[in-house]
């Protein structure tokens, strides 16, 4: 069995990877931000959200992941991605 020290270094590396995707995501959903800020969209747009969250869910089977779980995760990652386009 591997070492837990190299397991921990390897999902370090992981989490650097996944915040580096959501500081992209970020920068993606400010200038979304400004967008509608320009063209009077609102913020929200709930079939967008509903569109996201139907293929999060449909990978996460993909990729032997509990589908559920994975809908809370983009809940909470579009919530922090409206607060930033506010």
């Amino acid at each position: 069995m591997e070492d837990l020290q190299v397991l921990r270094k390897q999902i370090d590396e992981i989490d650097q990877h996944i915040l580096k995707a959501l500081s992209e995501r970020v920068t993606v959903c400010q200038k979304i931000g400004k967008y509608k800020k320009q063209n009077c969209l609102p913020i929200q747009d709930h079939d967008r959200e509903k569109e996201v969250f139907c293929k999060v869910k449909a990978a996460a089977v993909e990729f032997d992941l509990d589908s559920t779980q994975i809908e809370r995760l983009f809940r909470e990652i579009i919530n922090i991605c409206s607060d930033i386009q506010k």
